[in-house]
């Protein structure tokens, strides 16, 4: 079946846009999605009715964006979209000057030079490394809705995040704390996975089929031992909670190519059958974003009541919002 994009738009008003972090994660709301109950996020393993095996994903956000101005004057700001090598990066580029190839760019602390130029993006070479510069320059980058304030960085990564290089944070593991988590350990199975989430995930879908939406592509890994642990649970059918939609499309990708560890640019669209994960919780997502279509897919053709009920209900939405929790029908 063809699906229309503009199914996937939506009135969301901005006071639903939760602009600031939940200082205290547990105090975020969930939505059980097949009973429309709403409860508080510190409740969440009295619902868990049996022993079940948790996804996460565990990649980190970088210090990718970085901020400062050239010795000629003006201000520049780089964010590193990917690392090629030791002193070169996939970069956005915001200067007011004329960017074209061998142009290089004096900073107090570092230099760099446009060695490549591709849609939208640049090829930058450094006079140190990428590692260093992310570490001694570099700052979070907060999703383009969120109004920038550095109070806000230290909430925009997971406690369990480790490892990995995303530039945006799998937010549905951001109602976890460390307290929960061990708490979910007592009866059930935790494993860590890692998808990188890039950029992508913040691109709206701008053609009118979504069969004509290219979705962004993304690094995974999956520990074979933590595979064998979700092959386990499938076969004795033990629950099994993909926490975020990165979670989600790493595990899927994992089984369908018999692979631990690659680049996935897994479309679940609302027809696709998902093989591995019983339930699914993530947040409310953006109007026109592709990751709509995963929840469609999970809730049915009904997902705009339930996103309209969610809005009525004052519950808060994207990075720092509410979550949802869905139910996956065979």
């Amino acid at each position: 079946m063809s699906y229309h994009t503009k199914l996937y738009d939506y009135d969301l008003p901005p006071n639903s846009i939760n602009q600031n972090p939940y200082r205290h994660p547990e105090e975020s709301s969930l939505l059980i999605a097949e009973s429309k109950k709403i409860i508080k996020f510190d409740y969440f393993e009295s619902i868990i009715s049996e022993p079940s095996l948790f996804i996460f994903n565990s990649s980190k956000v970088r210090n990718v964006r970085i901020v400062t101005n050239k010795i000629s004057g003006g201000s520049i700001e780089v964010f590193i979209l990917n690392i090629i090598d030791e002193f070169s990066a996939k970069c956005l580029l915001k200067s007011s000057d004329k960017k074209i190839i061998g142009k290089k760019y004096n900073t107090k602390n570092f230099n760099f030079e446009i060695c490549d130029i591709y849609d939208g993006s640049y090829l930058l070479n450094f006079d140190i490394s990428i590692e260093k510069l992310i570490d001694e320059d570099g700052l979070i980058p907060l999703p383009p809705y969120i109004k920038d304030d550095q109070s806000k960085y230290k909430y925009y990564n997971n406690v369990y995040a480790s490892g990995g290089f995303s530039v945006a944070s799998p937010t549905a593991g951001l109602h976890f704390t460390k307290d929960l988590l061990n708490i979910l350990n007592i009866k059930n199975e935790i494993i860590f996975i890692n998808l990188d989430v890039n950029i992508g995930t913040f691109k709206p879908m701008q053609v009118e089929k979504l069969d004509d939406h290219k979705i962004h592509s993304e690094n995974y890994s999956i520990k074979k031992a933590d595979f064998k642990k979700i092959e386990q649970a499938k076969n004795n059918n033990k629950p099994i909670y993909t926490i975020g939609t990165t979670s989600l499309r790493a595990v899927e990708t994992a089984f369908l190519n018999n692979s631990l560890s690659g680049v996935t640019d897994y479309f679940i669209k609302p027809d696709t059958q998902i093989h591995i994960s019983d339930y699914l919780l993530t947040n409310f997502h953006a109007p026109m974003s592709s990751l709509l279509s995963i929840v469609h897919n999970v809730y049915g053709d009904n997902w705009h009541h339930l996103y309209n009920y969610a809005i009525e209900s004052g519950l808060k939405f994207l990075s720092f919002g509410d979550a949802v929790l869905f139910k996956i029908d065979e």
